[in-house]
C-alpha cells in the first residue's frame, strides 16, 4: 500500500486503443488514460460511484489499471462526459485516500500492539529461571 496517495486523473485519450464494437452505430468504446494505474479498491470505488451518478447523457464507464473506458458517441465526450467523469474521479480519490489513511492507522496500531507483546515476552524471558 502506498505511503502517500497521489490523486488519479484523466491525462489523455488513447485513440489507438479506442474501438467500435458495433458497426452500425456512432457509439465507440473510448479509452482514456489515467495518470496512474488504479489500485483495485480505487477502481471498485469508481465503478460503484459511477453507477450512482446520474445525468442526462450518462453512458457505461469502468476502470481497469491505467484505463478508463466509456462507451459513448465521441462528440459527447468533452461537453457531457469529461466533467462528470472528473467529478466522480475527485470523489473516488477522496474516498480512496480515506481508505488508505484508515488502513495505515490500523497497520500502525497492529505494529504497536505487536511491539508491546514482544516487549512483554522479552521482559518475561528475562525473569524466567530454569534451574
Amino acid at each position: 500500500m502506498p505511503s502517500k496517495f497521489e490523486d488519479i486523473k484523466i491525462v489523455a485519450m488513447d485513440d489507438e486503443a479506442s474501438y467500435k464494437s458495433e458497426p452500425n452505430t456512432q457509439m465507440v468504446h473510448v479509452v482514456l488514460t489515467l495518470s496512474a494505474s488504479a489500485p483495485h479498491e480505487w477502481a471498485q470505488y469508481f465503478d460503484g460511484r459511477w453507477q450512482q451518478q446520474f445525468y442526462m447523457m450518462k453512458r457505461r464507464a469502468s476502470v481497469l489499471g491505467k484505463r478508463l473506458e466509456i462507451y459513448c458517441v465521441p462528440d459527447e465526450l468533452q461537453r457531457h462526459h469529461i466533467p462528470e467523469l472528473n467529478k466522480v474521479i475527485a470523489e473516488t480519490n477522496a474516498t480512496y485516500r480515506s481508505y488508505v489513511e484508515k488502513a495505515q492507522r490500523a497497520a500502525a496500531e497492529r505494529d504497536a500492539a505487536d511491539s508491546r507483546e514482544r516487549a512483554e515476552l522479552a521482559d518475561l524471558k528475562s525473569k524466567l529461571k530454569f534451574d
